[in-house]
């Protein structure tokens, strides 16, 4: 009785220690994921200056074909009619004024030159010409993480079209211009940022640069965009 009962001991003894070392060796379960922490990482200006965007525009009139845009249909007007087709193209100039773009007091202003041709209802074939004034109002898009403009036209110039169509034409420039070039994203963000790959993690996963917030300040000749960073973990 009594070697049965030391056996009996030894045997559990020999179960707890291999069931402390199955608990032991096993895998922990997985924490719950956390939310990750955001971590300042200092402010970034970047300054533009308004000859890079003049230089852009003259680059873009220096190609074969100018942007060219469908106007949208009015009333029975048909957009298929090839020998006058219903469409606006930008243009270097007309009227005496240059496409261009000009910083200073505060505002981005930027006259647009244009030409083009209307299959107007009853009156047939109208060929128009001007300019559009406008101004550019920016603003940060989170999502996309991009400072970007929105184009608004203040008022539109026109030659060589009768005063009853003015307005027509005008409605058409504002809605054509809006609809096709807006909104027009003048730096990202993200592509000023950089990936660090962090190897000793157990998991694996990389801290991303990531704006935060972004401001503009328009002075004269140049604008200054001021971007605060952080950094984020990704897994």
């Amino acid at each position: 009785m009594k070697l049965r009962t030391q056996t009996t001991r030894a045997a559990s003894c020999a179960l707890f220690f291999i069931a402390a070392l199955l608990i032991t060796s096993a895998k922990p379960l997985a924490a719950p994921a956390r939310e990750a922490k955001a971590i300042p990482a200092g402010e970034v200006t970047v300054v533009l200056p308004e000859r890079l965007f003049n230089a852009l525009l003259e680059s873009l009139f220096a190609l074969p074909q100018p942007p060219t845009f469908t106007l949208p249909r009015a009333g029975n007007s048909t957009n298929d009619n090839s020998a006058c087709p219903s469409e606006i193209t930008l243009a270097h100039e007309q009227l005496g004024t240059r496409t261009s773009v000009s910083f200073g007091d505060g505002q981005i202003v930027a006259p647009v030159a244009f030409k083009g041709s209307y299959s107007a209802p009853l009156i047939g074939c109208l060929r128009f010409q001007g300019w559009a004034d406008t101004t550019f109002r920016l603003s940060f898009d989170q999502t996309k993480q991009a400072l970007v403009a929105r184009i608004e036209v203040r008022e539109v110039h026109l030659g060589k079209v009768p005063q009853m169509l003015g307005g027509s034409i005008t409605s058409l420039v504002q809605q054509t211009l809006d609809a096709r070039i807006n909104p027009v994203e003048i730096l990202r963000a993200d592509q000023l940022s950089v990936q660090l790959p962090l190897t000793k993690l157990s998991q694996g996963g990389s801290l991303r640069l990531r704006a935060r917030e972004v401001r503009h300040e328009i002075a004269p000749h140049e604008l200054r965009v001021h971007i605060a960073y952080e950094f984020v973990r990704e897994d």
